[in-house]
């Protein structure tokens, strides 16, 4: 595969006992301003991203974070897709050998998932916080082994 994977976490969401569906659960006001703020820092990285997509989980709240971020870059809307609600990592991998070379994709979706793909992918385990980027490099036709090339997090964010 050639091209880039952006795992995006969901910003901070309601608690587990706000909803009696997980599905419901929404963005906290501090999350909604959160990663709206991190918008400032996150879209100059994404402005080279010729074609960028941006994939999100069904779940309420990821797809108020996916919405949040297409429209600070600028796409008309996110494509639902049930793997990054269900952690399906071989799905995943389908519909990115399925894209074109030199493709830019962005999953918004959730823990243990985001983290989970990134150590198998790259081989680094890295701690994944609410809200947090990071991007994985590919740049061999023949495998699905990327390179781990930034990550970021709001609170990490306000620090630039």
């Amino acid at each position: 595969m050639i091209g880039e994977l952006i795992l995006v976490r969901h910003g901070k969401a309601e608690d587990k006992d706000a909803h009696p569906s997980d599905f419901d659960r929404k963005l906290t006001a501090k999350g909604v301003d959160e990663f709206t703020a991190f918008m400032e820092v996150l879209v100059p990285l994404l402005e080279d991203k010729e074609g960028l997509k941006v994939w999100t989980s069904p779940l309420v709240r990821a797809k108020e974070t996916a919405a949040i971020l297409t429209e600070a870059v600028q796409i008309a809307e996110a494509e639902e897709k049930e793997f990054l609600a269900n952690g399906d990592i071989q799905e995943l991998l389908q519909e990115l050998k399925a894209e074109e070379d030199g493709f830019a994709i962005a999953c918004v979706g959730h823990e243990p998932f985001m983290s989970l793909w990134a150590k198998e992918l790259t081989g680094a385990h890295v701690p994944f916080p609410k809200g947090g980027v990071m991007t994985i490099v590919f740049d061999d036709k023949n495998s699905a082994n990327g390179k781990l090339d930034w990550k970021l997090a709001p609170k990490e964010a306000k620090k630039w």
